[in-house]
């Protein structure tokens, strides 16, 4: 009786244990992803990932259901705030930081994946691979890189019959900052360039740079740009001439050319939205 009895509890506890290591592996290849950038939602999203998303960071609010929690900015995140969630991984572009919360994301066995932030269509198409990867999900991103080619075959197709392109300039305007303009390496450029028009800071400026209304005359724009959040506060080409009056001598203030483009399609590198903004633009530029 006793051997039986021994023999039942050696199963049972053979069977706990089988259990709760099949649980424990369920746990570990469950992915709890904290995504910390537009961009990279916005990928997660398509590839319909979005089951593994924890949490997201604030510039992915309008991206996710309002139930998904937000840990703030995603160059401002907490070490502590994030670890609450239990995350499996963090995903987000370079911009992500500070590199002290990283590092200690780190130590506590979080998975820190920092993937492509390039501004360019092949480094996009290696972003949604990496995170393809990240979310088991490669099926889904062949089919969403077919989409993406399509979309810009579209553009090229219009753009190739354009004989004399606009010089569209992306102006970054904050209350108590100079006036910055988009120069090569941003995404802006890189949207610019995409809608089949010309950013005529790229030649002479790099990055995001301070500019003065003498420089802005000088480039001669034919479209002014502006990001969504500029546009709550100057929201016409006369509000930009109170403020700016030199640049009542370009192209785009005599034809009344401003124009918005999204600001999360600025963020993280040139993303899905940026190529949808692209689309938009070359059909409003070029109807």
């Amino acid at each position: 009786m006793k051997r039986r009895t021994l023999l039942k509890t050696s199963l049972l506890t053979i069977t706990l244990g089988l259990s709760s290591f099949s649980y424990a592996n369920a746990d570990t290849n469950t992915k709890k992803i904290i995504s910390a950038g537009a961009s990279i939602t916005q990928i997660i999203n398509a590839l319909n990932a979005q089951d593994q998303l924890v949490a997201v960071d604030l510039t992915s609010k309008a991206l996710v259901d309002k139930s998904v929690p937000k840990v703030g900015y995603h160059r401002q995140l907490s070490a502590e705030n994030l670890m609450s969630l239990s995350p499996t991984n963090v995903i987000g572009s370079d911009e992500m930081g500070p590199q002290s919360t990283l590092d200690l994301l780190k130590q506590s066995g979080v998975s820190v994946d920092v993937v492509n932030s390039g501004e360019t269509v092949k480094d996009l198409l290696q972003r949604i691979d990496q995170i393809a990867s990240l979310t088991h999900h490669q099926q889904r991103a062949e089919v969403l890189k077919e989409k993406l080619s399509k979309q810009l075959n579209g553009i090229n197709k219009v753009t190739a019959n354009i004989k004399t392109a606009k010089k569209v300039l992306f102006l970054m305007i904050h209350d108590g900052r100079p006036i910055n303009v988009a120069g090569s390496n941003t995404t802006a450029d890189s949207i610019i360039s995409l809608a089949g028009a010309v950013n005529p800071a790229a030649e002479s400026v790099s990055n995001y740079k301070p500019i003065s209304a003498e420089a802005i005359v000088t480039m001669q724009p034919d479209i002014i740009l502006l990001s969504t959040r500029t546009a709550s506060k100057i929201k016409s080409m006369k509000d930009l001439v109170k403020q700016m009056p030199l640049i009542a001598a370009t192209p785009a203030a005599t034809n009344n050319a401003l124009l918005t483009i999204n600001g999360t399609a600025l963020i993280g590198g040139l993303g899905l939205e940026s190529v949808n903004e692209a689309l938009r633009l070359n059909q409003v530029i070029y109807p």
